[in-house]
């Protein structure tokens, strides 16, 4: 088991002298910058456009022993990669060798990697090769040197259906100067252009790559290398990238997190239409609205022919401090533009724990997506319902589930705001006349806290009477639709097996 940092660049261009000292005090700065991913040693190889190999190795930090180092790109060097190793308690080496410092080199291939190679043995008998050193990723150079044939996608191959565990990986073949192989599953690497320098620099953590000193205008652009792919660039300006997903081809399955609302029902009937493979996934969490809700998500499920799985959960008992709790503040809320405005409801952390959940049941059960009804409209008010919540957690998945586990997250109605999810909803034939908005348990829908307010001026601006029924006085109801047409109730989706 290797934990660690990868880092390096890749030079383009003809560096003169002064180019060179400038990278190369950069690509200092970033491997001691690193040191906090690994101290037990640290190793430089560096490639010329000549395609020999320089190797700086030594014990230790970094920080201790490198800037000892007068030099470490000579005027001819095409590239750098570098590592600083965290020494687990099971690898670990008393009496260190330079075999035992990354990178590992064989004869032609250079490899620093971050992560664990957990069937090193296995791959020694396959292939009948042989480790460099006890280390498991020493296993790295003499199998890219025996079975590799140099080709992304022969990398590709290998990377996903022989090497078993985690890796972030940095290549450099001395018979090819010029090009670099970078390669994740669930391991970070950043990479940043350098325009000043005509370099492309890359570590494990975009901490290590950036400049806070510099304003935004002079700031470099770092980017995430995206988990589980393998990318070839070379300094000529070709970039390319291959997925290492092997589950590409699985059937679209998402759970949709349901509550019952127009949001989530509409973004259901969508994803239906799209060809999903929908479950509804409601939660039951002890608010005032669990009866109606949970009465309307039983029969959105039934019109749309899918399955419904309800999760009963006491965590929000434990938390409470939201009158949709009934915490003894159910008077306090706000109702009319006030309620929709603004998170007087607030529930802590709601829809981050619903997606945690969400993703563990989709994971364990082979849903590729989960699904909820986030909009822009609400995000004006609840900070969990910002599409950018979304985009940030996307980013995250990775590294929330198993190896070679892949959860994504949709937001079908995320870009729309209330009186857009209704149009759509009509579209697609969504059971709107089934759900339930509003913050009461009914048995009517209020018709004054911010989802009914939000609600009803939807419908209005469609032109269309919500089929709904509101605890309102007859006279202001018949005012408020005039010049409305009847809500048309949609056919029920019927299975495929049923068409």
């Amino acid at each position: 088991m290797v934990e660690c940092s990868v880092s390096g660049v890749l030079i383009f261009g003809e560096p003169d002298e002064d180019r060179v000292r400038l990278i190369e005090g950069k690509l200092r700065d970033i491997v001691i910058k690193a040191e906090e991913r690994g101290r037990d040693s640290w190793g430089i190889v560096t490639l010329s456009r000549g395609g020999e190999f320089k190797v700086l190795k030594a014990p230790g930090r970094a920080s201790e022993t490198l800037p000892s180092y007068p030099r470490i790109l000579d005027s001819d060097a095409v590239a750098a990669i570098a590592n600083n190793r965290a020494e687990p308690t099971t690898e670990y080496v008393r009496e260190k060798g330079l075999n035992d410092i990354q990178p590992m080199i064989s004869e032609n291939i250079a490899v620093s990697h971050n992560g664990t190679i957990a069937n090193d043995v296995e791959l020694e008998g396959k292939y009948g090769v042989k480790k460099i050193s006890q280390i498991d990723s020493s296993i790295l150079p003499p199998l890219l040197e025996s079975v590799w044939d140099g080709s992304l996608e022969g990398l590709q191959r290998l990377l996903r259906d022989d090497v078993v565990g985690s890796f972030a990986l940095a290549i450099m073949d001395r018979r090819k100067p010029g090009k670099l192989w970078l390669a994740v599953n669930f391991k970070p690497l950043y990479v940043m252009w350098d325009r000043e320098l005509n370099a492309l620099f890359f570590s494990s953590l975009d901490t290590y790559l950036e400049d806070p000193n510099k304003p935004p205008w002079e700031a470099n652009v770092i980017k995430r290398i995206e988990p589980y792919s393998v990318v070839e660039v070379s300094n000529s300006g070709e970039w390319r990238k291959l997925s290492l997903r092997r589950d590409e081809n699985k059937p679209k399955r998402v759970l949709v997190v349901a509550s019952g609302g127009l949001d989530s029902t509409t973004a259901a009937t969508q994803l239906v239409k799209q060809g999903y493979d929908v479950t509804l996934l409601h939660f039951n969490y002890g608010h005032v609205a669990e009866g109606p809700e949970e009465a309307a998500v039983r029969r959105i499920a039934d019109f749309l022919n899918v399955p419904l799985l309800e999760v009963n959960m006491d965590f929000f008992r434990i938390v409470r401090r939201s009158p949709l709790l009934g915490d003894g503040e159910i008077n306090r809320r706000r109702d009319g533009v006030s309620g929709a405005e603004f998170a007087h409801e607030w529930v802590p952390a709601r829809n981050f724990v619903f997606i945690a959940l969400a993703t563990a049941i989709a994971e364990a059960y082979g849903y590729n997506y989960v699904a909820t009804g986030i909009n822009l409209e609400e995000a004006g008010a609840y900070p969990d319902n910002e599409m950018e919540f979304i985009r940030l957690l996307n980013q995250v998945l990775p590294y929330a589930v198993g190896p070679n586990k892949n959860v994504e997250l949709l937001m079908p109605v995320g870009h729309l705001v209330k009186h857009e999810i209704v149009k759509l909803g009509l579209e697609v034939g969504a059971p709107l006349h089934l759900t339930w908005s509003c913050y009461d348990k009914g048995p009517r829908h209020c018709g004054r806290c911010g989802p009914c307010y939000m609600r009803r001026l939807a419908f209005k601006i469609n032109g269309v009477r919500d089929p709904v029924e509101y605890n309102l006085p007859a006279e202001v109801e018949e005012e408020f639709w005039r010049g409305t047409r009847p809500y048309n109730m949609p056919p029920q989706i019927r299975r495929k097996s049923e068409k």
